[in-house]
């Protein structure tokens, strides 16, 4: 009896004092006075942007349900593999096996708890589409496609992802995908550049701008932000159309995109998301994740476009020689 209240006296204590740690505790500033979020961020997680049925609307649950209803990472992979290039032939001239992917452990857990989805709002974790939304979205792929182009005539005959052209992650906003989930921030007084490992693209926000009434199409869209508080506030808007021809992507060109970087501890960089788009969405929507502080930003070297495409385009041209 003793010893078992010994411990739980020890245990309130230290709950009391970590309480009393985080209540004291403050997110770093710049010299200039604003939150310092830089530094390499990962942000690899296995929560899926849309809520499964499985998880019977719930957006936090426990780990032990959580055990129970998604499988492991080796599970996944192992899954991965049977359709991917380990699968037995000959049809399947394969794809990627678990070795080169890094989805994440588990799914992603923000304050601690364990997110079903991405999505915060609406609070049943889907897509809002409106009624013709899903047909539009279909059209703008469509039309910066190159359907009419012979697969094997040309490069243009591939996707740009297939092209290493453009991702299917790391962009905006970011959700967390098989592999490159990692990102940097680096802050100035006038500027925040983030950088995604994906493509390496990078973006500039500008600090205290406002958004041109007329606006010029950027790849990753026109970027302006402000500080509020604790939290970083990015605005995009302006966007390129071949951004649209992203499959599973949710930029369109008329899209306005405001994130919010905001750090929830030492070791933790609350993402959140809302994006507006009154062409495809019957309101506004808001996804949540964390980001946790990586060693490194690793090159990306898509040996698709680097090497597969010639080998590719050689072999066409070889039977077409043949004929």
């Amino acid at each position: 009896m003793k010893v078992s209240v010994t411990c739980l006296s020890l245990a309130i204590a230290a709950l009391m004092h970590a309480s009393a740690t985080w209540a004291d505790w403050q997110p770093p500033r710049t010299e200039w006075g604003v939150p310092d979020i830089q530094g390499i961020w990962d942000y690899s997680n296995r929560t899926a942007l849309e809520r499964h049925p499985r998880f019977e609307g719930n957006l936090v649950i426990s780990s032990a349900r959580m055990m129970e209803l998604v499988p492991s990472v080796d599970e996944y992979l192992t899954a991965l593999e049977a359709v991917g290039a380990e699968a037995p032939g000959p049809d399947n001239v394969g794809a990627y096996n678990g070795f080169w992917t890094d989805p994440g452990d588990w799914l992603g857990t923000v304050d601690g708890q364990y997110r079903t989805s991405q999505i915060i709002y609406p609070e049943d974790g889907r897509v809002p589409w409106n009624e013709q939304g899903r047909e539009i979205r279909a059209a703008q792929r469509t039309a910066m496609s190159f359907d009419g182009v012979q697969k094997d005539a040309g490069p243009e005959g591939f996707s740009l992802a297939e092209r290493c052209l453009i991702s299917f992650a790391s962009v905006i906003p970011f959700m967390s995908s098989l592999y490159n989930n990692t990102l940097q921030i680096v802050q100035s007084p006038t500027h925040v550049m983030i950088l995604a490992e994906m493509v390496h693209d990078a973006r500039i926000v500008t600090i205290g701008a406002q958004h041109s009434a007329s606006l010029i199409p950027q790849w990753h869209g026109h970027s302006v932000g402000y500080y509020e508080g604790d939290e970083l506030v990015v605005k995009t808007r302006g966007f390129h159309p071949m951004q649209v021809s992203r499959s599973g992507g949710y930029t369109s060109e008329n899209a306005i995109i405001t994130e919010r970087f905001k750090l929830s501890g030492e070791r933790a960089l609350n993402y959140r998301f809302t994006i507006e788009d009154h062409e495809l969405y019957a309101e506004p929507w808001t996804g949540e994740m964390e980001m946790h502080p990586t060693d490194a930003l690793y090159e990306y070297a898509c040996h698709e476009g680097n090497y597969s495409m010639p080998g590719i385009l050689a072999g066409a041209r070889f039977a077409e020689a043949e004929e």
